[in-house]
């Protein structure tokens, strides 16, 4: 069995370096040694949105996962579960994407790009036409912690089945990321899949 050391590695290299391997193996299993709980479900989520089966153990400080390529399907709800929704995949209607960069809306006085922002998520909760996600980074990701005032909005939309994916990246340089109050965190490799396989992106 192959063993890909990703330790140490930043997101979203253990999920490129799963992939190539994942590409490169034809059948059966290979291990994925991972340093944190974050890498760990990026790679699960990856893994298993490719019809991947996945265990997991911690070994020490650091996690060993171990992919059985193509067994996802037939895992069920063992050990594996049931494959993932696909990272690229969206399966009613139009792949309408919102990337949000900033926690204020436009240029201009700060003060207005904030009450814009706020005009806009709400409207977007409200929207008949709901996006397949919202995508937050850079001062965005700001948008989904705890004490922001945009919560009741965003958890709305979560509720409607939007999904909410906020730059673990961004949430770390803030010192937030143990302060997400809504939506789920999210990598680059992630990010990129989710706006190319969008119908549309919107950015207000």
């Amino acid at each position: 069995m192959k063993d890909i050391d990703c330790r140490k590695m930043a997101c979203p290299q253990p999920v490129l370096q799963t992939k190539a391997a994942l590409e490169a193996l034809s059948e059966g299993s290979l291990n994925v040694w991972v340093h944190n709980q974050a890498a760990v479900q990026h790679v699960t989520r990856f893994a298993r949105s490719q019809g991947h089966m996945v265990a997991s153990e911690a070994v020490g400080a650091d996690y060993a996962l171990t992919i059985t390529k193509g067994a996802g399907a037939a895992a069920g709800s063992g050990t594996g579960g049931a494959p993932e929704p696909e990272y690229a995949a969206c399966t009613v209607g139009p792949r309408l994407v919102v990337r949000v960069s900033s926690s204020v809306m436009g240029t201009g006085p700060e003060d207005l790009g904030r009450i814009l922002i706020k005009a806009f998520l709400k409207t977007l909760s409200e929207a008949s036409l709901k996006p397949w996600r919202v995508v937050f980074y850079n001062s965005g990701a700001l948008l989904a912690v705890q004490g922001s005032e945009h919560l009741e909005a965003l958890k709305d939309l979560e509720k409607s089945g939007v999904e909410l994916l906020a730059c673990g990246a961004c949430l770390d340089f803030f010192g937030k990321k143990d302060q997400l109050a809504v939506g789920r965190v999210t990598n680059m490799y992630e990010i990129i899949e989710t706006l190319s396989a969008a119908d549309r992106v919107v950015a207000p």
